[in-house]
């Protein structure tokens, strides 16, 4: 995402099974953890190892979010949006951060609203990332879901990695970018022959100690060698009408990016390898 660093406040990682990574609302139900355990998604088949799913949610529970997820306000950045909570909404279909116009804009700098939010507590280093997501349909509206590294872990090296930062109708960018200690952007666009507002879409990334790949729909879009990304990151959701996600046409008011369902999963087993040096 091109757009300011968030104040981030220092936080504790919760553990689970010895690897430091959290679930949501799996600690305190192990009986839906183990079954959903056996729901490998597609493109981990044919990986090896054993994936565990370590973060979950349909965002179909209020007060489950509220300890899982912070709703961030936030007006930086290369954007024209001011993200605010009451942006963020739930509800039978899921997670909708939506989209208006900023009345309190005196400038003309940033006319517009959205929303952003990112987990609390949740941590994790490698693994399997995907969402269920449907882009608002509105030109100029950058819809992404992404990580980055957090100050508590990161030491010198500062990265973001955006599963997608799709824009409408048809564009899903993906990148890999470290900008401390040097700036660094691995990058792709895909065009899919689908708009991608009218329906969800399955966006993913599968990062290991040496690697990044990420996927649409299943699909193997894009992949680049990791050099740089070997501590823990948090999770985001957010949107806003940007010069770089297009022209807009002024009025975004009624739009929503809406977020069906997010799962992360981590494999057991590069924790015990003797090259493991995620910390």
């Amino acid at each position: 995402m091109r757009q300011g660093r968030s104040e981030l406040s220092r936080r504790s990682f919760l553990g689970l099974a010895g690897f430091g990574i959290a679930s949501a609302g799996l600690l305190a139900r192990p009986s839906l953890a183990r079954a959903l355990c056996t729901d490998v998604p597609t493109v981990l088949q044919g990986v090896p190892g054993h994936w565990q799913i370590s973060f979950n949610d349909s965002f179909n529970d209020n007060a489950g979010f509220d300890e899982r997820w912070i709703k961030v306000t936030d007006s930086g950045g290369e954007t024209k949006s001011v993200r605010k909570p009451a942006n963020v909404a739930l509800s039978s279909s899921g997670l909708s951060l939506k989209l208006g116009r900023n009345d309190n804009d005196k400038q003309g700098k940033r006319p517009f609203t959205g929303g952003y939010v990112r987990t609390r507590d949740f941590r994790q280093c490698y693994g399997y990332f995907e969402c269920d997501m449907r882009i608002a349909n509105e030109p100029g509206v950058n819809n992404a879901f992404w990580l980055t590294s957090v100050p508590e872990s990161e030491g010198d090296k500062r990265f973001e990695l955006d599963v997608v930062e799709a824009k409408y109708p048809s564009v899903v960018q993906v990148t890999a970018r470290q900008w401390l200690p040097i700036k660094k952007v691995l990058s792709t666009k895909f065009r899919p022959r689908r708009k991608l507002a009218d329906d969800f879409h399955r966006y993913a990334m599968l990062w290991s100690e040496d690697q990044f790949q990420f996927f649409f729909d299943d699909r193997k879009i894009f992949e680049a060698p990791n050099d740089f990304a070997h501590t823990p990151a948090q999770l985001l959701f957010s949107n806003a009408v940007a010069s770089f996600a297009g022209k807009d046409d002024g009025d975004v008011n009624g739009a929503a990016t809406s977020i069906r369902s997010i799962r992360v999963f981590q494999n057991t087993e590069w924790q015990q390898s003797p090259v493991w040096r995620c910390s």
